[in-house]
């Protein structure tokens, strides 16, 4: 079966204004084989078997086919009427799929009703694993045919696949419609519907509803019980109460168990709220109503066994928490609903028991060595069974009896809770309050007996210091008549003193201003016969040194004079011998030349002995390559005998004719002429 999500995926589909679109298919009285309902107070189930619907042709288009729509029979659950609507080829918010939606009918119900309401749809498959199960929760309002439902329940594909099992040998697919109408915030869940919401939501129950309430408790206790000083208070506080107050605190109403657990657990907006909730009223209900005596319900939930005994004085719900070897190869859950079973047979020891009597609507604790503890060691094996149970229970094997035990136990720890919160935890705090108003009381009668002794010692000390203080005050006033007389005596002697200094020192001043004169006198003459003696010195050396800075110019001039004198000399050679230079260069050139000459000369009679002979055959034979050859080479000829011309600038406009620069064929008389 697949899980489909809660409530809030659900779509509204309001008809109010859809009466008199599309084609309506009103089906027949159906045959009683093929429709059923299950009426029992606020829950029931209905069957519609109806014809698979024909796969669309293409040619049909979403408008047309999103039209068409089928209803069920009306059936009647909770007091509300009911019939389920489906469109067969899917309504305007989903394509090829089948919309199925469940109605509220409201021809018997006053305007602006509403209700709310569980409800499942879903499609069987022959295979029970496979049935596509979608669960909702919702307000059914005051509209005519106030629809909740899935547009896309299942794709036509797999309704048409018949390897997949969902029509049966007539073509006809089966919907099953459950309804459970909710009265009020909460009411208790029918059997069967109980049941196919723990197969959805028994997951969700341990690990989001009870593993987290558990977890917060646990966390609260370990603050008292993880501190020594507070754990060591609560426990002289535990051991010091009589056994009469402690009856008195380990008791609680029933109600205020229910409202505690409606407050933490239950949700309206959350459909697994009730399955949580409802599993924990079963119990208080089984507690409360009784059982015939001498019987008893016995289960086995990880290493917890829970017994429901009846009796005369009420119902005894026992827990005892099993040793490990005894319990260690219990990873499920084990349920026995007979009087004997391995616990009373004495096959397996417990380590602990706690034991809630319930009388006439109130809850009662058995006394125990320290409450606190105990609470902590249920709320940490109620936890360690959730996981258990998350760990190794499987949808397919959760039947409801593991969520009832699991319920009983946290009955248990909702009914610790609540007597902790409201009775022992007020009273601890109380005994605390009164403790710390006695403490604070001898704290003020020791703080006034101190502040007493303290003023009286002050006093004494004052009196003492008085005393002190004028005995002090007279030896000053002696202290001071001897030391005024001392100070009027050494007055005279240092006045007498000062006297005789003064004289001393005005003797020794006209002593000094004397050999001071004498001195003066005396340096006096010494510095001018230094003057003197100075003067002769600078004449002297004045006259010595113009003397030798007369030697040093005349020495100058002379040196002066012989580098100039050789200078002119080596200028003379130099020139001497750069006109040397200048005639061999020009003899060279001038031979150079004639050399060049001889050459061209040559060259000149070698060509025009070459060139007679041919003129003289057929001048027309030339050919203008050969006369630019020609050109050329007389050219040359007559820039080398132009003697005018250096032998660089000659060498360059050879270089030139010889690249074709220079264009030779419009001067060759210039030429010829040049060479004459």
């Amino acid at each position: 079966m697949s899980n489909a999500p809660p409530a809030a995926s659900s779509s509204c589909h309001d008809h109010e204004e859809d009466d008199d679109e599309g084609d309506t298919f009103e089906p027949s009285a159906p045959d009683p084989g093929n429709c059923e309902v299950a009426n029992a107070n606020h829950y029931g189930q209905f069957t519609w078997t109806v014809a698979l619907p024909a796969a669309p042709a293409d040619k049909d288009s979403l408008a047309d086919i999103s039209k068409i729509r089928q209803f069920s029979d009306v059936f009647e659950v909770g007091g509300f009427e009911w019939k389920l609507e489906m469109y067969p080829y899917g309504d305007s918010q989903s394509d090829k799929t089948l919309s199925v939606f469940l109605c509220a009918v409201d021809r018997k119900q006053l305007p602006g009703w509403s209700q709310t309401a569980h409800y499942q749809i879903a499609v069987v498959n022959k295979d029970p694993s496979k049935t596509s199960t979608h669960t909702g929760y919702d307000i059914f309002r005051g509209k005519r045919d106030s629809a909740w439902g899935w547009s896309k329940l299942i794709n036509l594909s797999k309704l048409h696949d018949v390897t997949q099992g969902w029509a049966d040998e007539d073509g006809k697919i089966t919907l099953q419609a459950t309804v459970h109408v909710v009265k009020h915030e909460y009411m208790a869940v029918n059997r069967t519907y109980r049941k196919s919401l723990c197969g959805l939501y028994y997951e969700r129950v341990l690990q989001s509803y009870f593993e987290p309430f558990l977890k917060d408790e646990l966390q609260r206790l370990d603050k008292l019980c993880g501190n020594n000083v507070l754990h060591k208070g609560f426990s002289d506080f535990w051991a010091a109460l009589s056994d009469a107050k402690k009856r008195a605190l380990l008791q609680i109403t029933m109600d205020e168990v229910l409202l505690n657990v409606k407050a933490r657990l239950f949700s309206r907006d959350q459909p697994a709220t009730y399955l949580a909730a409802d599993v924990i009223f079963k119990a208080a209900h089984d507690c409360t109503s009784g059982l015939s005596t001498e019987a008893s319900q016995r289960s086995l939930v990880g290493c917890t066994s829970l017994a429901m005994v009846g009796g005369g004085d009420g119902t005894v719900l026992r827990l005892e928490r099993l040793t490990p070897e005894a319990s260690g190869g219990l990873s499920s859950l084990v349920s026995r609903h007979d009087c004997v079973d391995q616990l009373t047979a004495g096959t397996l020891k417990a380590s602990s028991r706690v034991m809630l009597r319930t009388h006439k609507g109130v809850m009662r604790m058995s006394n125990s060595a320290n409450f606190v503890d105990v609470f902590r060691a249920q709320v940490s094996d109620a936890l360690d069974n959730v996981r258990a149970l998350v760990k190794h229970l499987k949808p397919q094997s959760c039947d409801g009896a593991c969520l009832e035990a699991m319920g009983r136990q946290m009955l248990a720890v909702f009914a610790m809770c609540g007597m902790y919160i409201t009775n022992v935890h007020p009273a601890y705090h109380e005994k605390l309050a009164l403790q710390l108003q006695e403490d604070l009381i001898r704290e003020e009668e020791e703080k006034n007996l101190k502040a007493e002794a303290k003023k009286a010692k002050q006093a004494e000390k004052r009196k003492k210091q008085q005393a002190l203080k004028a005995e002090k005050k007279a030896q000053e006033e002696k202290e001071k008549k001897e030391a005024e007389e001392a100070e009027n005596k050494k007055k005279e002697a240092e006045a007498a003193k000062r006297k005789a200094q003064e004289e001393e020192q005005a003797r020794k001043k006209a002593e000094a201003r004397r050999k001071a004169q004498e001195e003066a006198e005396k340096q006096r003459k010494l510095e001018l016969e230094a003057e003197e003696r100075r003067l002769r010195e600078e004449a002297e050396v004045k006259a010595r040194a113009e003397r030798e800075q007369m030697q040093q110019q005349q020495a100058q001039q002379q040196q002066q004079q012989a580098q100039q004198q050789q200078a002119q000399q080596q200028q003379q050679q130099a020139q001497q011998q750069q006109h040397a230079q200048q005639q061999q260069l020009h003899a060279q050139q001038q031979q150079q030349q004639q050399q060049q000459a001889q050459q061209q000369q040559q060259q000149q009679q070698q060509q025009a002995a070459a060139a007679k002979p041919a003129v003289a055959e057929d001048s027309s034979t030339t050919t203008p390559e050969q006369q630019g050859e020609q050109a050329k080479r007389q050219q040359i000829a007559a820039i080398m005998r132009d003697m005018g011309l250096t032998p660089v600038e000659r060498q360059a406009r050879i270089q030139a004719i010889l690249a074709g620069k220079v264009d030779v064929s419009a001067q060759p008389q210039h030429a010829a002429a040049a060479g004459g």
